[in-house]
């Protein structure tokens, strides 16, 4: 690849500057784009230099998103802990407080989905530049089977088939718009799922939906509409305990809250025999999973895991 001259005048005479190719590239991809795009361009027709080039670069913004996180997650301990302190004092805590939290909640998720991108960017850059620094290493040859594995008389699924239908699913997700609420993984070596990474977040003592969190389902249900899928919904509650004619105890304020989000889905077309739904209440049986603050545990979980 090779470099753009850039000329500089002073008096008397003129100086031209060379700048690598790659390196204005690179900053028009990123302008144009949006920060922390990737290479649309094909690796391999970089040079060595040029690769650790553009290492160098995704490593630095790699830098810059680990410091946003930090700081947003800060910012998100300081709102939750502000808010945690009025509800403690029995005040009303203004909306903007919550949806303040949210927001940043959102932000932290949507910068974790860039550094993986960025991580998948340079784990493929550092692959070619690996292979052009050591062109003596051989790739592991293919092995092609026209019959199933079997270990112990089970057949072992096809991990090729799981990949390729991963990135398919992932494919459908970015072109649905819900890459940024959900996240698509392997689920258990044999098939793809789906977790919702934004929280479906609730009030205190009530199931009743947001606005926001209707939309979304509404474009979960039709994007799950063509596949063969299970949805398990768990709902939850913090530890503050309730005991009214409606909620009896925060087992019936969870179970009510997972019912909600499947009865929003069904409503929008899905089949009510693919859900399972769930409450712990304010009981914990995964509890490193869990945020301390009660404005994140009352919410409901969406996990979707398809078939095949």
């Amino acid at each position: 690849m090779g470099t753009f001259p850039l000329t500089s005048t002073f008096p008397g005479r003129v100086v031209f500057v060379l700048i690598p190719l790659y390196t204005i590239l690179l900053y028009y991809a990123n302008i144009s784009n949006g920060a922390y795009q990737t290479f649309k361009l094909d690796p391999e027709t970089y040079s060595i230099i040029e690769l650790e080039g553009l290492l160098g670069d995704y490593q630095t913004q790699e830098g810059v998103l680990n410091e946003q996180i930090h700081d947003t997650q800060k910012d998100l301990d300081w709102l939750i802990a502000k808010i945690n302190r009025i509800i403690d004092s029995g005040r009303h805590v203004p909306q903007l407080l919550h949806d303040s939290a949210i927001l940043k909640e959102k932000k932290i998720s949507q910068l974790e989905t860039q550094k993986k991108h960025l991580s998948n960017a340079v784990s493929k850059y550092k692959k070619i530049y690996d292979m052009k620094k050591n062109p003596e290493k051989k790739a592991p040859p293919i092995q092609v089977s026209s019959t199933p594995v079997m270990k112990n008389g089970v057949k072992v699924p096809d991990k090729s088939n799981v990949q390729a239908k991963l990135s398919d699913i992932e494919q459908a997700v970015k072109k649905a718009g819900l890459e940024d609420w959900v996240e698509v993984m392997e689920e258990g070596g044999s098939c793809a799922k789906i977790n919702n990474t934004l929280p479906i977040l609730f009030s205190s003592g009530s199931a009743a939906l947001a606005k926001e969190y209707k939309s979304f389902l509404k474009k979960l249900a039709l994007f799950l509409k063509p596949y063969d899928v299970k949805v398990y919904v768990n709902g939850y509650a913090d530890p503050d305990p309730i005991h009214t004619s409606k909620y009896p105890s925060n087992l019936e304020l969870g179970a009510s809250r997972a019912a909600n989000v499947v009865h929003e889905m069904v409503k929008n077309g899905l089949k009510s025999d693919i859900f399972k739904i769930g409450s712990t209440g304010e009981y914990r049986f995964a509890a490193k999973m869990q945020s301390s603050k009660k404005t994140f545990q009352r919410r409901a979980q969406l996990t979707v895991v398809f078939s095949g």
